[in-house]
């Protein structure tokens, strides 16, 4: 009995103790970070590539699109030109990585990028007038069912862009690929409209994707920030950043943002 209770005892204290003592801190102390989850570092790892990053997506995709090229034989002459011009400015950004301007790296890379997704989405496009004899097309009607809908939200994008690029001169040689933009827009819009959808969604990226061509050759114009000590790697004169362009009024705004889905944008005004 005396055994019993002494047991008994025991067990009272120590529940005792341990619920007026506080549980012991985690390792490495209280006011260590806790470690970030491996796909959230993943994901920011992946989007803070740097010039290499951006030379390595325009990379990829020239590739593919170089490889289609020699299986499909010979692809529009735009789409070629294109493809030809991302090459170049591919090699550029690749010297002005070697000579550790990271600025016209990223500027060159981005531009033979956004060359190459508009060659890739034109001749996604020109794909839908070839058919094939052995291969039925499946009923109308069938097929996702979004298709209209991205189309037109693709349609609103490549629009405001284009008009917010129209905004101010482009840098000198972006000209030909603001009209290209322009171009692919009107005939994105025009093949929605006769129900085109799918082909028109693929012209609409192709136009939002040469915009970003525009940018970033404005950017390379430009120079970098002020200060920067960097080699002498391109030539001609040094422009003045072009002045941001206007910001819409707060009601234009929301007008734009009150756009449903279903209706087109304007046609693009004479240049």
């Amino acid at each position: 009995m005396f055994k019993i209770a002494a047991v008994a005892s025991s067990v009272l204290v120590s529940l005792g103790l341990a619920a007026i003592a506080p549980p012991p801190p985690p390792p490495g102390g209280p006011d260590e970070p806790r470690p970030k989850a491996k796909g959230k570092e993943a994901a920011k790892k992946k989007e803070d590539r740097g010039p290499a990053g951006d030379l390595t997506k325009a990379y990829d995709l020239l590739r593919r699109l170089r490889a289609d090229a020699t299986s499909n034989g010979r692809p529009e002459e735009r789409i070629r030109d294109w493809t030809e011009r991302s090459v170049k400015y591919y090699r550029d950004g690749l010297k002005a990585l070697d000579a550790q301007d990271e600025f016209l790296a990223h500027e060159y890379g981005a531009v033979a990028h956004g060359l190459a997704r508009a060659a890739d989405h034109a001749q996604k496009a020109a794909q839908f007038d070839r058919r094939d004899p052995d291969l039925p097309p499946p009923p109308e009607g069938v097929g996702p069912g979004d298709s209209g809908e991205r189309a037109r939200r693709d349609l609103n994008r490549a629009y405001d862009r284009i008009t917010e690029s129209a905004d101010h001169d482009p840098a000198p040689g972006a000209g030909v690929y603001l009209k290209a933009a322009r171009d692919l827009y009107t005939a994105a819009r025009r093949d929605v409209e006769a129900g085109r959808e799918e082909r028109g969604g693929e012209l609409a990226r192709a136009a939002e994707a040469m915009t970003h061509v525009v940018e970033h050759l404005g950017h390379a114009a430009a120079g970098p920030p002020e200060g920067r000590d960097r080699p002498g790697l391109r030539s001609g004169v040094r422009r003045e950043p072009p002045p941001p362009p206007d910001r819409p009024e707060p009601k234009e705004k929301a007008k734009r943002s009150e756009r449903r889905d279903l209706d087109l944008p304007p046609p693009l005004p004479p240049e």
